[in-house]
């Protein structure tokens, strides 16, 4: 045989295996298309989007613009309690979020670790512990090499993990109150620091008539069951009260904000209320 003969056959048997590679390739691209195509389509079916969890991290760290550090309200936070009822887990999870940024603010290493500690616990109940395991050890390591900012980006690394557990068990509506609950903490706290401290630019930082938008028409989506909650229906009342006193057009008189502070605290206080008329909601 001569060499070009040997040429062609040896190009008539990689040929298959070629083009064999080449589909398989086009295949992978194409599932990979399919899949992220199909993530976006359940993120836009359960609103989990850039104005969900993420826009979380953005208020946080919007906390260090009020100073002093509310340590008295964190530290007076029951990390004990815990619910049966999913509604006000998901929304206890979103406030010790918010709180263990504000003791990261403050440099409270004790206050950090026992925080992460109730958020290992009630990741559990929300079915996002094993997604929460290693995030928990990275933040005892950091508070143990007093590595603030660190901390801060693992905190909202959190709230992303969540939005990710969330998104995986088809539970849009749990991700929402989840959300609610860490930028109702922060704003309660936030509100409480300009009433106590009153500035102007404080109070205008406060509001974000955006925001309060979009969680008043995220209650407004949730299931029919939910929405009948009384604390449901009172938490979207406070909402609507705070969302009008934002609408003057210049930052809040330190009267508005004390009204935006008692707001904040009564639904604050509604939300994680032992109370009978909040029935247990089965884990889907």
């Amino acid at each position: 045989m001569t060499r070009f003969s040997l040429l062609i056959v040896i190009a008539g048997l990689l040929s298959p295996l070629l083009l064999r590679a080449e589909i398989r390739e086009a295949t992978n691209q194409e599932s990979e298309t399919v899949g992220q195509s199909a993530e976006q389509h359940f993120r836009e079916e359960l609103g989990v989007n850039e104005l969900t969890t993420p826009l979380v991290g953005k208020v946080f760290t919007d906390l260090e613009l009020f100073q002093p550090p509310p340590l008295g309200m964190v530290r007076s936070f029951d990390l004990k309690k815990s619910y049966p009822d999913r509604f006000q887990t998901a929304i206890q999870f979103g406030a010790l979020v918010a709180n263990g940024f504000v003791a990261t603010i403050a440099r409270q290493k004790q206050l950090v670790l026992d925080t992460g500690r109730a958020l290992i616990r009630e990741a559990n109940t929300l079915s996002a512990g094993q997604r929460l395991t290693a995030r928990s050890r990275s933040l005892f390591q950091l508070s143990e090499r007093n590595d603030w900012q660190g901390l801060r980006e693992e905190l909202n690394a959190t709230q992303e993990d969540i939005e990710e557990s969330m998104l995986a068990l088809k539970d849009g509506e749990l991700a929402d109150l989840i959300s609610l609950g860490g930028w109702l903490r922060g704003f309660q706290l936030a509100s409480h620091v300009t009433a106590d401290h009153y500035t102007e630019a404080k109070a205008a930082a406060l509001v974000r008539p955006a925001l309060l938008d979009y969680f008043i028409a995220r209650m407004d989506c949730l299931s029919p069951s939910m929405k009948k909650r009384p604390a449901v229906i009172s938490i979207s009342a406070n909402l609507k009260a705070i969302r009008a006193l934002a609408s003057t057009g210049h930052p809040p008189t330190q009267g508005e904000v004390e009204r935006m502070r008692d707001l904040a605290d009564e639904a604050m206080s509604t939300a994680l209320a032992r109370q009978l008329e909040i029935r247990s909601v089965p884990a889907r």
